[in-house]
């Protein structure tokens, strides 16, 4: 991303587990606050998401990941209970909780990402998200939402 900030000065960058993230939340009757869930091919990366504010999130590796093990990170994380310490120490990259909702409060809980097929097994209410009916798409869906918010923020500035 720095290479193509250099490259490109100005250039609009978003990592790809934000970009699906925000596609995912584009689904049209998904219900505040949402913790989305993208399921990469290296990370999964989960966030509790209100009113477009990240309030908490976590990343791990996806091939560590069981819907055992995510229904409780993802369980813990709502409730602000999930350390950063616990992640790192089962071989992920952390979490960070800015702020808490409580699981009981969350209206949807969204799954993306082409190895979302983990969370079949899963005993909380998930829903596959598929903006605009297609999967493969969700992150592309996020990156021009972000593109089009940028270009609306920057409206009337010098």
């Amino acid at each position: 991303m720095k290479a193509v900030e250099r490259t490109l000065p100005g250039a609009l960058l978003m990592d790809t587990g934000f970009a699906a993230i925000r596609g995912a939340l584009s689904v049209e009757d998904a219900k505040k606050p949402s913790l989305v869930v993208n399921i990469g091919n290296g990370h999964t990366l989960a966030g509790v998401v209100d009113n477009g504010v990240v309030l908490s999130l976590f990343e791990h590796h996806t091939h560590q990941m069981t819907a055992g093990k995510l229904d409780d990170y993802l369980t813990h994380l709502c409730n602000g209970t999930l350390e950063f310490q616990e992640i790192f120490d089962d071989g992920g990259h952390g979490c960070y909780i800015r702020e808490t909702v409580g699981f009981e409060n969350i209206g949807s809980i969204l799954v993306t990402g082409p190895n979302r097929s983990i969370m079949r097994r899963s005993h909380l209410d998930i829903r596959f998200a598929a903006p605009y009916g297609d999967m493969m798409l969700t992150g592309c869906f996020g990156l021009m939402d972000a593109y089009l918010n940028n270009i609306e923020n920057q409206k009337g500035q010098p």
